[in-house]
């Protein structure tokens, strides 16, 4: 990701507004796959201040599925934190950065579903969103997690 993900300007910009980057030096720091719980590169985690993790992505990620995954991150911290309404504002940029991206769109749909729910208290809006899933991913496991609000 170094030579083709971290300088696209894009990327860059995302991280130096929204981000504090750390990198290891696995060769260097052997320990830190260990205390990080991964035994692959690149991983990419995403935690707070706190250190409470939010989203976790192993193996390459070219700049546009990075910057999918940054966005999934920022809202789903507001999800994790119980911020509906700010969850509800960022999941505008969650599913406009996952859009044709079929792994991550039907997540991005997902949680934009429950922070819309949750921040409004309307469960039509929940519905709404989890048909949507139903509809356009029928076969994705964000799909399969909300199946059973058309069975019966």
């Amino acid at each position: 990701m170094g030579a083709v993900t971290y300088p696209d300007a894009d990327v860059q910009r995302v991280i130096e507004e929204k981000f504090v980057p750390v990198k290891f030096d696995v060769v260097e720091q052997p320990d830190s796959m260990d205390r990080f719980h991964t035994p692959w590169t690149p991983t990419l985690i995403v935690e707070d201040a706190e250190g409470v993790e939010h989203r976790r992505s192993q193996g390459y990620l070219d700049p546009r599925r990075f910057l999918a995954e940054m966005a999934m991150a920022q809202m789903k911290d507001a999800v994790d934190r119980r911020d509906y309404p700010e969850a509800e504002r960022r999941s505008a940029a969650a599913l406009a950065a996952t859009g044709g991206d079929p792994e991550r769109h039907p997540e991005a749909i997902y949680w934009s579903a429950v922070a819309a729910y949750k921040a409004s208290g309307d469960p039509a809006r929940l519905l709404a969103g989890w048909n949507r899933l139903l509809d356009d991913f029928a076969g994705s496991e964000w799909a399969r997690k909300v199946e059973f609000i058309r069975m019966g």
